[in-house]
């Protein structure tokens, strides 16, 4: 499989203008996990080469290395700088500046989310897939919305995607969506928050209210930030992607615990990415909701994530979604013993 653009060779000492024409068409655009391979061509000529997606990189690594001396100064300087750039766009999402891109959850609506850039370990600064697929899923998980217009509380929010989704797609039945996270990832879900405003006018064209969106910082490692009067639970929680520690499956259990309604109506629904390192941990989450839970719906879909294979095409990501219920809701006021 090769790129259907023309790789200009370095000893014919193309133009500025034909390497920026290459270094362009090149541009990954800010990946929304749904890139398809690409197309194949058999037409060469003696000025250009065709290369295969696992040479991009070489190639544009030996124009780095190249002097071009050919070029000006000033569009040596512009050639390598755009070189350099569609480098850093191939090497995952921790090698890229702060960024802006666009979810198209359906053909009504797209989300657009700001991701600073990558630093330590807020992981919570990036979109994941399972983020992506778990909002796609949510037209269909209409079902399993409590009624009577419920709250809604999404953990471990990250850029917000499939908390605002839901406000979005399920306007109407749900009187409030609140995102939280870590606290240095809440100021950028503010943001989010405040550039997608216009999916959540104050008052539908309908005559219904709409959604009430906030955010704030939720710690689950911090006990004593629970509801103080039951009418702050949540009928209905969502968590896409919250296990990348040993510890977690113990916090998000707890917290769920903590903040879910007692009801034979309320849900929880969490979507995971199926990666081999978290296997473990998969397994004991389910184990420590299964004390006091029980799952009612679940299945498995595919995404792809911001980088590539060594073919250069997208990497597939297997997701497992599920959505819970209350094993017995005149238990659910004793306290759970999660086992660690």
């Amino acid at each position: 499989m090769t790129y259907p653009v023309k790789f200009y060779t370095l000893y014919t000492k193309p133009s500025a203008e034909s390497l920026l024409s290459v270094l362009q068409s090149l541009r990954r655009g800010h990946s929304n996990f749904s890139s398809l391979p690409l197309s194949s061509s058999t037409d060469q000529s003696t000025d250009t080469i065709w290369i295969d997606p696992a040479g991009v990189a070489g190639y544009l690594t030996s124009i780095i290395a190249s002097s071009l001396q050919w070029l000006t100064d000033e569009d040596r300087e512009l050639v390598w700088d755009q070189a350099s750039l569609r480098i850093s766009e191939r090497s995952g999402r921790s090698a890229a500046p702060a960024i802006n891109r666009a979810f198209m959850i359906n053909n009504n609506l797209t989300i657009h989310l700001h991701e600073p850039s990558l630093t330590e370990d807020n992981l919570g600064l990036k979109t994941w897939t399972s983020s992506l697929l778990l909002s796609r899923q949510l037209i269909t998980l209409v079902k399993h919305v409590p009624s009577g217009t419920p709250r809604m509380l999404e953990l471990g929010s990250g850029t917000g995607l499939v908390g605002l989704a839901a406000a979005s797609i399920w306007q109407g039945l749900l009187s409030e969506v609140l995102l939280t996270d870590l606290p240095e990832i809440v100021p950028n879900l503010q943001h989010n928050i405040d550039h997608n405003a216009s999916l959540f006018p104050e008052q539908r064209y309908d005559g219904d209210s709409s959604v009430k969106v906030h955010c704030r910082a939720l710690n689950w490692a911090d006990a004593t930030d629970t509801p103080s009067e039951q009418y702050e639970n949540f009928h209905l929680i969502v968590a896409a992607d919250p296990i990348y520690s040993s510890d977690h499956p113990r916090l998000l259990t707890d917290t769920v615990h903590r903040w879910l309604a007692p009801s034979s109506s309320s849900r929880f629904i969490v979507e995971l990415p199926l990666r081999s390192r978290y296997q473990r941990e998969r397994a004991d989450l389910r184990q420590k909701l299964e004390v006091f839970m029980e799952v009612i719906e679940e299945g498995e879909e595919v995404g792809y994530d911001d980088w590539e294979g060594a073919d250069g095409q997208p990497i597939e990501v297997r997701c497992w979604w599920s959505v819970w219920k209350l094993r017995d809701v005149a238990e659910q006021s004793k306290p759970i013993t999660s086992s660690t």
